[in-house]
């Protein structure tokens, strides 16, 4: 029996993803049962949408974001960034930084602090020796690529490092779209999970999510189509193995009855299966 979903991952821009919301729920598709979660398309920027005509259609909505610390030193970034972009483009007033602009500044603070660390004052050392069409190859690469890779730092964006090569996975924020904002549901690292501080390895008491629909149950994801159709079992009615397969019929009340291991192993299994047949 075929099953259809009821779990949606929206991962678009904001302009699209609001429009999508309207429409969806014009169509009734933000009622109970239904889960929608949102990607870092829209909640990166999410200053922009929650002042918006567009949340009446997203609530219940869960949202998951890479999580920002707040900071002195990123209040006072985030100020001086607004008055240098302003001056630059003045007609674009509510323009926000997300956190692609923060990791952009802090891996160019990596890369400087690494510079630093590697060469200090000295010069550059070039080879022509090999790819002279694209131009000079330095010989401080290696240096370079040890000095970035072991560079670990407090930035504006939090925590900034590489494990083995690669950017270290930042931490997730979930929260619940609830009314006019939002209400945080708890925190996601590579370490403990899921957690609800994260000064906290437990995931215990979780915050409530208000699902689409004003619903406080926790949806199935899935429904069974009104027109599907009913699953069928078939016996072989030859008879032997009666110990794996049995099929007895009584003439008296016309019915009949299955008995045997194969029986009791399906019937076991039908019990535990975490949606009807």
């Amino acid at each position: 029996m075929s099953m259809h979903s009821r779990v949606f991952i929206v991962h678009m821009t904001p302009d699209l993803g609001s429009r999508l919301f309207d429409k969806a729920t014009e169509i009734g598709m933000m009622s109970e049962g239904y889960v929608w979660i949102i990607t870092d398309g829209m909640t990166n920027v999410w200053s922009l949408i929650h002042h918006s005509d567009h949340m009446d259609s997203m609530q219940g909505v869960l949202g998951v974001r890479s999580y920002v610390p707040k900071s002195k030193e990123l209040e006072n970034f985030k100020v001086r960034w607004k008055s240098k972009f302003v001056q630059n483009n003045p007609s674009m007033i509510n323009a926000e930084l997300d956190i692609f602009g923060l990791w952009a500044y802090d891996a160019t603070l990596a890369l400087a602090m690494a510079v630093e660390e590697a060469l200090g004052i000295a010069k550059f050392n070039f080879d022509a020796s090999n790819l002279e069409s694209f131009g000079w190859v330095s010989q401080n690469g290696p240096k370079l690529i040890e000095a970035l890779s072991s560079m670990r730092f407090k930035g504006i964006s939090g925590e900034f490092g590489f494990v083995n090569g690669q950017l270290e996975p930042s931490v997730i924020q979930i929260f619940n779209v609830n009314g006019n904002g939002e209400k945080g549901i708890g925190f996601w690292t590579s370490k403990d999970g899921l957690v609800k501080r994260l000064d906290s390895t437990s995931n215990a008491n979780l915050g409530t999510i208000r699902w689409p629909g004003d619903s406080y149950s926790i949806p199935r994801g899935w429904e069974i189509p009104i027109k599907g159709r009913k699953l069928k079992i078939g016996v072989p009615m030859r008879k032997g193995f009666d110990e794996f397969v049995k099929v007895t019929w009584d003439q008296k009340t016309n019915s009949t009855t299955f008995t045997g291991s194969c029986i009791d192993i399906f019937n076991d299994a039908m019990k535990v299966m975490p949606y009807p047949m």
